[in-house]
């Protein structure tokens, strides 16, 4: 069952950091803000890789634990926890020299939902059809 859960959230997190590099090189394109060295390539890709990682134990963990309604608490804690990391880019303070910080929030909110929706994504091709 984790083998399983794994490889998803290793393929989730590939699948992530690749929405999440195209996203922060169009974004760089269409409004000249650079935060590279804020969120770079490597951080993107680590970042999604661990987010991934870790839905992938916790996954594991409430099927294990609770058996009935495990995907749907699963789902629905995924969701809120994605709405609730929103804060975090809303209240980081930005070095002096960055240009354009108004703009931060918008390039990384969007990658916060990245992991989630790469897990939602794969989530039909790794379950086993219900009985």
């Amino acid at each position: 069952m984790f083998k399983k859960d794994f490889i998803q959230g290793i393929i989730a997190g590939i699948l992530a950091s690749i929405a999440g590099i195209i996203y922060s090189r169009v974004y760089f394109f269409a409004n000249e803000a650079d935060f590279s060295n804020i969120v770079n390539v490597y951080s993107i890709i680590g970042l999604n890789l661990a987010a991934c990682i870790v839905i992938a134990f916790l996954h594991t963990a409430l099927l294990k634990w609770i058996k009935k309604i495990a995907e749907l608490i699963f789902n629905l804690s995924l969701s809120i926890l994605s709405f609730a990391l929103i804060v975090i880019p809303l209240s980081i303070t930005l070095p002096l020299n960055v240009q354009f910080p108004e703009l931060f929030p918008g390039l990384v909110i969007p990658m916060l939902f990245f992991p989630s929706m790469a897990w939602f994504t794969l989530n039909p091709f790794f379950s086993s059809p219900k009985k």
